[in-house]
């Protein structure tokens, strides 16, 4: 009987992270439209930390394969601010929605503003001015993703969360395990 949940909740975590890949892949024509964020919180609310993170750095790591834009300067920020946006959203898993809503929106500028340091060594911004006007430009499109990203959480949030709580029940997974850093 163990075997059999260990297969189904292994099964089941491969296709969120089908999920992820595969959705990120469909809509990188589209800039800034994406349900990246909104599904990683909505795992959050699902998987241990021991589940959640290899997860998201696997995410990580094929995203960057597939779509070939590995990068020594790039890749490290993904592999920090993906797992860190993540584990807090793991963090807040017990807070009302509206609290998951704000911390989303929140996500969408850290995001853009994480990869700061690698804009100021390939874009040679080295001077405040040049700093002050890549954030302006940028700002631009971190509105986008924040605006997308509510769009998103208004959309899909309830309803995700409702097919993980029928998914995981399937699988036989214990919903909201506490863990020690769950707030």
């Amino acid at each position: 009987m163990k075997a059999r949940q260990n297969i189904r909740s292994i099964t089941l975590q491969a296709m969120l992270l089908a999920v992820l890949v595969v959705q990120e892949y469909i809509l990188s024509g589209i800039p800034q439209v994406q349900l990246t964020i909104i599904l990683i919180l909505v795992y959050a609310q699902f998987l241990p930390y021991k589940k959640l993170i290899p997860l998201i750095m696997a995410y990580v790591l094929l995203d960057n394969l597939l779509m070939g834009s590995i990068s020594l300067l790039y890749t490290p920020t993904m592999l920090i601010i993906w797992p860190l946006y993540a584990a807090l959203a793991r963090a807040i898993l017990k807070k009302p929605d509206y609290i998951h809503l704000i911390y989303a929106i929140g996500f969408s500028f850290i995001y853009g503003w994480s990869f700061l340091p690698a804009s100021i060594i390939i874009q040679h911004l080295n001077t405040w001015a040049k700093i002050w006007t890549y954030l302006k430009l940028d700002f631009v499109f971190e509105l986008m993703l924040a605006f997308n990203t509510i769009i998103t959480f208004l959309l899909f949030y309830q309803p995700l969360m409702k097919l993980l709580t029928f998914l995981f029940k399937r699988t036989g997974s214990d919903l909201y395990k506490n863990d020690e850093m769950s707030l």
